[in-house]
């Protein structure tokens, strides 16, 4: 893994795999919901559920490589991890509009309810993970 060698760290990535298991699992349901629900509001809860996923993918990361970082910039490392992924697909549903592969935009506030969307499945998901990791810690204590 690249960022492995960047940061010179030591890592299995079989050791946290329930953290992808769940970013998984989380996509296929958003995908689903999505298919259901058509229109705007099953795309942004199809880009909701890319927010959550990505920042359980983030969670995967840091636990593998052993990163900790204090809540505030652990926060602002997530949001910029998340906000990265989300104008990456927003390029690329750019590309394919342009290529003729279908159209992806709903109007042109499409990329602005996109982003919105991913930031909130990214909030959600960190108030419940840390509201978890609080708990779990409060039980072992």
């Amino acid at each position: 893994m690249w960022l492995g060698f960047e940061l010179q760290k030591k890592y299995s990535l079989r050791g946290h795999w329930l953290w992808i298991l769940g970013a998984f699992t989380i996509g296929v349901i958003g995908d689903q919901f999505s298919n259901y629900y058509y229109g705007v509001g099953g795309n942004f809860f199809l880009h909701a559920s890319g927010g959550s996923a990505a920042t359980l993918l983030y969670f995967y990361l840091t636990r593998t490589l052993k990163l900790q970082f204090n809540w505030r910039l652990n926060l602002a490392l997530l949001f910029a991890f998340v906000s990265s992924l989300g104008v990456i697909n927003e390029i690329a549903e750019y590309v394919a509009e342009l290529a003729g592969f279908g159209k992806y935009s709903y109007d042109t506030h499409d990329s602005w309810r996109d982003l919105v969307a991913n930031t909130t499945g990214m909030l959600v998901t960190w108030v419940a993970v840390s509201i978890v990791k609080a708990v779990n810690k409060k039980l072992q204590d």
